[in-house]
């Protein structure tokens, strides 16, 4: 699998200007006296993209790509029967497939969840789902469309995240539309959801199944999809509330020269991240550019020649957990065409303190997992789940 099938890399810019490089600080190796490694804890999985759980769960969902969801059971087996299997309705044309998966922060009593796919025409869906009266098994009768997003032309930059924030609604990350540059320019188009974070109320119990928070910042405005939170990304692949440090990380997978992390306030709503006016701090095929309104991003890194850095950020998540207290509040994040773990902090308008923790590589990764105690995963395309753990 080549970098562009799940993480939305490159697409040929043409000529470019002279690189600026990035102000963002080297990554250093960590202190003697602390150390990370990444433990083995599941296998023979088909392209896992993402861990997750329910909130006060001690089971983990690993979504698949071709369209299943399986349950690492808290005894460190992998139940034979899915969670959920809908590899029926889902197209793993280019980018596509089973992309994402949220629980309902209710989801212990109201038993709803939601995914993130590409369906049979190439469409992004996002649907409601319900457990069954097996804990271990979702109705795949109660799919409910939330929301559909036309994605024609293209089968690249599909986005692929959702998350509920803080404040109880649902983040969606969409991404451009695909091709390179953004031929279709969505991003900047505020009457389109493609290329945008979404926010939207999924608590409506009569259709349609949501709603637009009424201070979302487009919310009534003619012209404008009252859906959008922010705007002007190009490819976020993966992005994840900070719940304790009031902030939200959104990795953008880059063009052709640079990746990039932005890191706002949860409460931070109309942020124009700049693309395709930018591609990270570097205008994006010109000298100059007006970047008056664009919230740039707080980290970066250069692909290097022949991508000696890296070539698509996967985004990570902000250390909460408990078992390793000298990781709190380090942003990890890695590349799917590297494999390195690498973090750093972000506090007060500021980088600090970033990290190459020197792990051996597993190959391509494409995504992350968190699980409900705040314990963080790394997930091979090779079929592998990793924890990470001290060395």
């Amino acid at each position: 699998m080549g970098a562009a099938l799940l993480a939305g890399c490159g697409g040929g810019g043409g000529d470019s200007p002279p690189v600026t490089p990035p102000t963002t600080p080297p990554t250093t190796p960590p202190t003697t006296t602390f150390g990370l490694a990444l433990r083995e804890v599941a296998s023979g999985l088909e392209a896992p993209l993402l861990l997750t759980a329910p909130a006060s769960d001690t089971r983990r969902f690993i979504v698949e790509r071709a369209g299943r969801v399986r349950i690492l059971s808290p005894d460190g087996s992998v139940r034979a029967t899915p969670f959920l299997d809908l590899s029926g309705l889902i197209s793993t044309t280019g980018e596509g497939g089973l992309l994402s998966l949220a629980f309902h922060p209710g989801y212990a009593t109201n038993g709803r969840f939601y995914i993130y796919y590409t369906d049979k025409f190439s469409n992004i869906a996002i649907d409601e789902v319900r457990v069954s009266a097996d804990a271990n098994v979702a109705d795949a009768n109660s799919l409910k469309r939330i929301v559909t997003i036309q994605h024609p032309t293209y089968t690249n930059h599909y986005g692929g995240s959702l998350a509920f924030g803080p404040d109880g609604y649902l983040y969606a990350g969409t991404g451009d539309g695909g091709g390179a540059g953004d031929p279709d320019n969505n991003a900047q188009n505020l009457d389109s959801l493609l290329g945008k974070l979404l926010r939207l109320n999924v608590d409506n119990p009569l259709p349609p199944l949501y709603t637009v928070p009424a201070d979302n910042p487009f919310a009534g405005q003619d012209g404008k999809r009252g859906e959008i939170w922010g705007y002007g990304l190009r490819n976020p692949w993966r992005f994840a509330f900070d719940v304790a440090g009031g902030a939200l990380y959104i990795a953008d997978v880059g063009q052709d020269q640079r990746e990039e992390v932005n890191v706002v306030s949860t409460t931070q709503k109309a942020a124009n991240y700049g693309w395709d006016v930018m591609e990270g701090t570097r205008c994006y095929n010109s000298a100059t550019c007006n970047q008056q309104g664009l919230t740039l991003p707080a980290f970066e890194y250069e692909h290097g020649a022949a991508n000696a850095n890296g070539c698509s950020i996967t985004g990570g998540y902000v250390y909460r957990g408990t078992a390793l207290p000298e990781l709190a509040g380090h942003y990890l994040y890695s590349d799917y065409c590297k494999g390195f773990l690498k973090s750093f902090r972000y506090a007060n308008g500021a980088v600090s303190d970033a990290k190459d923790w020197a792990v051996a590589s597993v190959g391509n990764v494409p995504a992350f997992g968190q699980d409900a105690a705040g314990e963080l995963y790394v997930l091979s395309a090779a079929g592998k789940v990793y924890q990470i753990v001290r060395k």
